[in-house]
């Protein structure tokens, strides 16, 4: 009897163990994966350094293949490389990833790359100011509008507009360029006169288009105003929305809102590039002049100015008379046969004491603009 026991009880370890099995295991865990610095220029090196817990199997892409679960990698990347951290184990796998931006990677066709263009913060009272952020690769020249300029490939300024600005960043090459567009808005604006429409924001985005696209995206929103209007042909809005427009050429679009008060506006200049124009043709010389340029007597009374415009060959030249109180005025044209000058007029009934200028902007086929004409108008009862 004795030497049944152990034998039972042998029976029953044997059989207990012939049972399904289940294995509980736990995920891994990515405690950490960075790169520093994220961002290097061409030829210099950045650093990856992962912690993981609970992994049987820890690999990172882009040929560097399985390493520790904890561990540091130096890396050299040629262009902007995002990088994948894998953790397994018999439970499953996790990933994680991160990037390293190199500016100023050599490339030999392609357009630029923008990686990044931000303002922060992007909304600002009145006086304040956000700070814009850009990388950009692959571009052999970049420049931000709104008069910021040229500009390095990565960089960063500040800016404090004063009402609300959409800023365009633009990165070309031989091959051609590309834009973004970062927008800041800004509150606390002073109010006009009492009565007067508001116009709280007109944007345009982007405001540099390609010649071949030719498209931008309005938006506005007005305030106490019976009637909106947009130039160029648009005509009557609502008093906010949203556009999506297509322009062939450079120009300046104006919103007006008006109400039994007065009038306001606001003027955008959209520029498309990328349009090819007659290399022979240009505008070589516009000088504006007032007759008279000054006027002692009875008012109202009419000032008349004239602009020489002289081109170097035949062509259509398109412009616009531009004045110190900067109301919305049309585009116009004229058309040489020939090389040579014609001359332009324009108008401006005035009913007050004062002074100011009126002058011609060429748009096409080059952007030049002439002297400010002057007039002096003494009112005499």
């Amino acid at each position: 009897m004795k030497k049944l026991v152990p034998l039972l009880l042998l029976a029953l370890f044997v059989l207990a163990g012939c049972g399904p099995i289940t294995i509980t295991g736990q995920m891994p865990v990515i405690n950490s994966f960075n790169a520093s610095p994220s961002s290097i220029s061409a030829g210099q090196s950045s650093t990856l350094d992962w912690t993981v817990s609970g992994a049987t199997t820890v690999s990172i892409d882009q040929g560097i293949g399985s390493v520790a679960l904890t561990g540091t990698r130096s890396i050299a990347p040629s262009a902007t490389t995002v990088y994948t951290l894998t953790a397994s184990s018999s439970a499953g796998s996790v990933t994680a990833t991160t990037q390293v931006i190199v500016s100023g990677a050599p490339t030999s066709t392609g357009v630029p790359v923008i990686n990044s263009f931000v303002a922060s913060p992007s909304s600002i009272s009145l006086g304040g100011s956000a700070g814009l952020s850009w990388n950009v690769s692959n571009a052999t020249s970049v420049s931000i509008n709104q008069g910021v300029g040229t500009v390095g490939s990565t960089g960063s300024i500040v800016v404090s507009p004063l009402s609300t600005t959409t800023f365009t960043l633009t990165a070309s090459n031989a091959t051609g360029s590309i834009t973004a567009t970062a927008l800041v808005l800004v509150s606390g604006i002073p109010s006009p006169p009492a009565g007067l429409p508001v116009i709280n924001y007109f944007t345009a985005t982007p405001q540099v288009i390609s010649g071949g696209s030719g498209s931008t995206f309005l938006r506005w929103n007005t305030s106490n105003a019976t009637s909106v209007s947009v130039d160029n042909g648009i005509g009557p809005v609502s008093s906010s929305g949203t556009m999506l427009v297509t322009l062939s050429s450079s120009t300046n679009l104006t919103l007006t809102a008006s109400n039994s008060y007065g009038t306001v506006y606001l003027t955008l200049p959209i520029t498309v590039v990328g349009v090819p124009l007659p290399p022979s043709f240009a505008v070589t010389s516009v000088t504006a002049t007032t007759s008279p340029p000054s006027h002692t007597g009875a008012c109202p009374y009419t000032f008349t100015f004239s602009a020489i415009i002289t081109v170097n060959g035949p062509g259509t030249v398109t412009y616009q008379w531009e004045r110190d109180d900067h109301p919305s005025v049309p585009i116009e044209s004229v058309t040489f046969a020939s090389a040579g000058s014609q001359i332009v007029t324009s108008t401006w009934d005035l009913g007050g004491t004062g002074s100011g200028w009126k002058r011609v902007h060429i748009l096409t086929p080059n952007d030049t603009v002439s002297n400010e004409a002057i007039y002096i108008l003494n009112c005499v009862m």
